[in-house]
């Protein structure tokens, strides 16, 4: 065996249907548990992939609950980075995180929360589908 250490890789592969949600969102929170961070950072991290996840189902997918979203979570030497892949539309880079904070309508927050939760998020389209990356970086407590 060599001395270049192994991280955690978790997958999957799940319909766009709402009803998975739960699945994804019990593994997370112990996925980023395992990784080091504390139980409030665990439930923003879930909160994140949830929203990610919602907003492939309701605009790739148009709530059309018979695409595939591929998720792919791994650990890294410094946090944690997050994986969707879908085949729907591909995302309208203008309007992704147009409504404004503060505004009374319900709705409309989730790339707010997923921006504010992770260090950075990237959207790509290319022959291959949709793909969104966010990663989270640990930061070792003194």
């Amino acid at each position: 065996m060599t001395g270049t250490p192994r991280y955690l890789q978790v997958s999957f592969a799940l319909p766009s249907d709402p009803r998975y949600l739960p699945v994804v969102r019990g593994a997370i929170a112990p996925l980023a548990a395992a990784i080091g961070w504390d139980e409030c950072d665990c439930r923003a991290i879930t909160l994140a992939v949830d929203e990610a996840l919602t907003n492939v189902i309701r605009h790739a997918y148009q709530n059309r609950r018979d695409g595939l979203i591929e998720m792919e979570c791994r650990e890294s030497s410094d946090g944690l980075e997050i994986t969707l892949l879908d085949n729907g539309a591909p995302p309208d880079k203008s309007s992704i995180c147009a409504r404004e904070l503060g505004c009374d309508q319900p709705g409309g927050l989730g790339t707010h929360i997923i921006r504010e939760v992770m260090d950075s998020v990237s959207y790509e389209t290319s022959d291959k589908g949709n793909r969104f990356v966010a990663r989270k970086t640990l930061r070792k407590k003194p």
